[in-house]
């Protein structure tokens, strides 16, 4: 489609009389001086000139432009019932049938939320851009109504980088923690402490492996929306 749109841009040079003069002169003598011949040439040779230039790649490749919002709603209440669910599940006590929200304060570890989320953002920047991983926030919730086809391409990337580099360091966390309790496994009294200690290393991989489910999510919903339609 974007080759389409190239070629019908340098035809209309003829028919708007805004022939490149320099281009027309390559294209006469490769073409020997036949005329009908160098007009195709001049084609070849206008097309592959505005391959080169960015900008003009930019300004006519396919645009996209969503006429629904209801994706949008959907994938905020997703993720709110996705969180809350797991909230429950967390704090509720199967022993007693009852929640016991204290029981959430064992899955909330600052530390470990850092060591997902940092590294995970500064690796998709550095995979794609500053401006790639802001279209990773807005284009999944249709922040944006109109996007380039390379813009959606490139912040599905990113949501890709973002889950795999999260998952991966939640793995990284939580072997660390792992190798550190070995190397002092004198310290911990009984079982008991040497489990304590294993569940706390196991929050780091708990977060990466729900910053993983997030961003493929996101992923998905990009692709759908932007480039699949």
């Amino acid at each position: 489609m974007f080759d389409e749109q190239l070629y019908l841009i340098a035809y209309n040079d003829f028919a708007g009389k805004a022939v490149d003069e320099a281009l027309w002169i390559k294209a006469m003598t490769l073409a020997g001086g036949d005329k009908k011949r160098a007009k195709w040439h001049y084609i070849e040779l206008r097309v592959d000139q505005m391959l080169r230039d960015p900008s003009l790649r930019k300004s006519v490749q396919r645009k996209i432009n969503p006429t629904s919002t209801s994706g949008a709603y959907m994938i905020w209440i997703s993720f709110i019932i996705a969180l809350g669910l797991i909230g429950i599940a967390t704090s509720f006590d199967f022993m007693n049938m009852e929640l016991n929200l204290v029981n959430l304060t064992y899955i909330l570890d600052i530390p470990s939320l850092l060591i997902i989320w940092l590294p995970a953002v500064f690796l998709s920047i550095s995979a794609t851009s500053w401006k790639s991983y802001w279209h990773s926030w807005s284009y999944p919730f249709l922040w944006r109504k109109q996007v380039g086809e390379d813009d959606a391409n490139s912040a599905a990337r990113c949501l890709k980088v973002k889950g795999d580099a999260g998952f991966v360091m939640g793995i990284l966390g939580t072997v660390i923690g792992v190798i550190l309790m070995i190397r002092d496994i004198s310290a911990f009294a009984d079982t008991q402490d040497l489990l304590n200690a294993v569940s706390v290393a196991s929050i780091t991989l708990f977060y990466g492996l729900l910053y993983k489910l997030l961003c493929y999510i996101a992923e998905q919903r990009v692709r759908n929306l932007y480039l699949n339609s």
